[in-house]
């Protein structure tokens, strides 16, 4: 078992779960997941131009599958680009669509409930819509994304809030993608095209931010999902750096996850069911680049410190367990 440390932190590897395929227990073009009760995973699929099997697969960290549900277009509940999805306490399946600029909801078996949004760049409309989270009151915070902006929402989808504008300022954005809300919260924003992290108090007004393009510690190379943990540290998807870095709640460098997958239980099934593919496998010179991570998108830490990343250009996701402070 593999184990990451810095003076602080320390994080062990867990297992995989998934294999890259097209349709059933696999995972193609995963951009994001959210976890319900008992470890459930709700794996949000973006799929391909081609094969349009946009999805949610429904798994747990058990490797259990149990199904997935979603159809492609721009009818109510359908989904051309999606993008994000979040879990409320009732059990209500939110997910954004940056084609049809529309949020989505649905319940945990994915029966279709309801949906809100136009696209335009007035106050309650949307413009690619991207990451979401739910903050203390469970209100819907939308990354605006074609509007370089934050909207707050009821989960009806009636107006509250919002701010930000196109630019590199404080509280400006440039393409943002990604959100995630503290205990205390505070509002954390990936902003994509400026390679920085923001921080927002609770009402919108900025805090701080740090970032800033590159591959050393601490910059980013397209910031993508985010998530925070139960002590308040921040884990950003870098995404074309493949990996993941940690900060602690004011931007200081912790910690990186750059991948340790070892293969999942799909995948040993599939290499088993298929003696030409475990042949092919055997001949490769290098296995050593197979466990780390390439385009990851996606990242939650659930109740209990565990952080599942959608490794999304190798159709999986690797979990690990945060074991200190």
């Amino acid at each position: 078992m593999a184990t990451l440390k810095t003076r602080a932190r320390k994080y062990e590897y867990s297992h995989t779960i998934g294999i890259d395929d097209f349709a059933g227990r696999a995972f193609r073009c995963a951009v994001d997941l959210t976890i319900g009760p008992g470890g459930t995973l709700y794996v949000l699929q973006r799929g391909t131009p081609l094969h349009r099997n946009v999805s949610v697969k429904i798994c747990n960290l058990g490797e259990e599958f149990f199904g997935d549900f979603g159809t492609y277009g721009s009818e109510p509940g359908q989904w051309v680009w999606p993008a994000s999805i979040v879990l409320d306490s009732q059990g209500q399946l939110f997910v954004s669509d940056e084609w049809n600029h529309t949020i989505s909801v649905f319940d945990t078996k994915g029966a279709f409930l309801r949906q809100w949004g136009e696209q335009g760049s007035a106050a309650g409309q949307l413009n690619r819509p991207a990451g979401l989270a739910l903050d203390g009151e469970e209100n819907l915070l939308v990354v605006d994304g074609g509007n370089h902006r934050i909207q707050k929402f009821t989960r009806d989808g009636q107006y509250l809030s919002g701010w930000g504008s196109f630019g590199a300022g404080p509280g400006e954005f440039n393409m943002p993608w990604g959100v995630a809300v503290n205990g205390a919260g505070e509002i954390y924003v990936s902003d994509w095209r400026n390679d920085r992290v923001q921080k927002f108090a609770p009402n919108g007004s900025f805090l701080l931010e740090w970032g800033a393009s590159g591959s050393g510690e601490g910059q980013f190379n397209r910031p993508a999902g985010i998530a925070i943990d139960q002590e308040g540290d921040v884990y950003v998807v870098d995404w074309h750096n493949h990996r993941v870095q940690v900060f602690d709640a004011n931007g200081q460098f912790l910690n990186q996850l750059a991948g340790d997958a070892a293969m999942s239980t799909w995948g040993e099934q599939l290499l088993a069911a298929n003696p030409l593919m475990l042949a092919g496998r055997d001949v490769a010179k290098d296995l050593s680049l197979e466990k780390r991570f390439f385009i990851p998108r996606g990242i939650k830490v659930d109740q209990d410190n565990r952080v599942v990343v959608v490794d999304s250009g190798k159709g999986r996701l690797q979990i690990y367990q945060k074991v200190s402070k």
